[in-house]
């Protein structure tokens, strides 16, 4: 099956990766450009956001350092996303901090532009709001996730979610073009590296995934789906 067409199937996803349904064309004429370093912070935790921020390139993270240590990320804002929409617009403080995970480009608009063009165009107020129910949405879903679960579940959903975004057609198999560090995997899935680890060649030794030149390819969309279904079935029945 081919990656766009198993995106195209699944029109209600609910992602991690953010991005808004109608693009953000609206938005990049109200602010300023704005390009920001790779691992450059945007905003720390606990500061009230003076912009918004629609990424036109690049990636950007919400993130926090847990406890123990480890870096948990919450959000991805990809291209054709908003960030920090909802802080501006309650001007709330963000709980967590956010930064560039590769060179980024944005348009910043500020607080009175922003409520201005809310009030004022219905587009742009049908884009905001978009644009929040979506991050309340999918986070909702990782809730749900973390909750219900097992690591290896997460692990095939985590896959299956960027092959939607980012699957190219290889050898009769799906390519994952954006790498994913295995540390990456568990940042964003909220489990110890050691247990993604183990996971991850679980899947590989049943032939479900495998890697090239450093990227995850699925070798059976059906099959790693199948799998993730007897997973949830396995939970169900305990």
């Amino acid at each position: 099956m081919m990656a766009n067409n198993y995106y195209q199937e699944n029109p209600d996803y609910i992602s991690q990766l953010i991005e808004l349904p109608r693009g953000t064309s609206r938005l990049e004429e109200l602010g300023m450009n704005i390009t920001y370093a790779k691992n450059q912070i945007i905003l720390e935790a606990g500061e009230v956001p003076q912009y918004c921020y629609v990424i036109t390139r690049g990636r950007v993270a919400g993130f926090e350092y847990t406890l123990a240590g480890q870096e948990r990320i919450y959000t991805l804002n990809e291209k054709n996303s908003v960030n920090l929409d909802a802080n501006l617009i309650m001007n709330y403080e963000t709980p967590v901090s956010f930064k560039a995970l590769e060179t980024t480009e944005v348009i910043a608009i500020d607080r009175p532009t922003l409520m201005n063009m809310v009030s004022s165009d219905p587009e742009i107020a049908i884009d905001m709001l978009q644009s929040i129910s979506i991050k309340f949405l999918s986070t909702m879903e990782q809730l749900r996730h973390t909750n219900y679960h097992s690591a290896e579940w997460k692990i095939c959903d985590l896959l299956l979610d960027w092959a939607r975004k980012y699957g190219v057609p290889y050898d009769d198999k799906i390519l994952i073009k954006e790498k994913l560090s295995q540390q990456m995997i568990s940042n964003l899935l909220g489990i110890n590296r050691i247990t993604a680890v183990r996971a991850i060649k679980d899947l590989k030794t049943m032939g479900l995934i495998e890697t090239i030149n450093g990227y995850y390819c699925i070798r059976d969309i059906n099959r790693l789906k199948r799998h993730q279904n007897w997973l949830l079935s396995s939970m169900e029945n305990k």
